[in-house]
């Protein structure tokens, strides 16, 4: 059982509908009962699926992709008060209310998609908050205007063959402009589309990866 005062690791899931979705829970029990992995702490973040009024995109795209916020003050208010809230009211009610952690060695982000996103600008924003950052097929992130990583940060991303039209340079150029900034980004690309269950899939063997159980 855990205990009360233990420390276990947590991963902050933005996008936390995907968890329910898609059956997180039982997969990740069923790996920790099994002692694939050792016990770790899911936190979920909900995302706003709303539209935002007159716009064609929706709360959750407006609150998680920082460059859509660049030339429109409502976006960018919208990201802000997001922003805001995962970091200074999310966080430290998980730590609170949870067994986690409080070190920022023990702290994993993840994210897919749009969510991915809001990982990559959390990485440079709030630097010293989280070392590690799990960001599958992210769509839209633009970091031009953030300097060097000063603090130690991993990343880990992945996209799939059957992304978008278009998205071929997308990725490789992030991944240069993220390691010219000092992030040490491991990265794969797998045999599918923009895709849950391959989501899932990657999300499972990291986990096995990452906390591997002392049987």
């Amino acid at each position: 059982g855990i205990k009360a005062n233990q420390e276990l690791p947590v991963i902050y899931m933005a996008d936390g509908l995907v968890f329910k979705d898609c059956n997180f829970k039982s997969m990740m029990d069923s790996l920790i009962s099994i002692k694939a992995i050792k016990p770790v702490v899911i936190a979920c973040s909900y995302e706003n699926k709303r539209s935002v009024p007159g716009y064609k995109i929706s709360y959750r795209n407006a609150e998680y992709v920082e460059a859509l916020a660049s030339n429109d003050n409502t976006l960018a208010q919208l990201f802000e008060n997001h922003h805001k809230f995962f970091v200074e009211e999310f966080i430290p009610y998980i730590e609170k209310e949870a067994p986690v952690s409080q070190s920022a060695a023990d702290r994993i982000f993840f994210g897919t998609s749009n969510s991915a996103d809001f990982g990559i600008t959390l990485s440079m924003r709030d630097q010293g908050l989280i070392n590690e950052y799990w960001c599958y097929s992210p769509v839209y992130s633009d970091i031009k205007d953030y300097g060097m990583l000063t603090s130690e940060t991993s990343y880990r991303i992945c996209w799939g063959v059957k992304e978008e039209i278009g998205m071929e340079d997308y990725f490789p150029n992030l991944l240069k402009d993220i390691r010219k900034r000092g992030g040490k980004v491991h990265s794969w690309v797998f045999n599918g589309g923009h895709d849950r269950d391959w989501w899932k899939y990657w999300f499972s063997e990291e986990l096995k990866t990452r906390f591997p159980s002392k049987k």
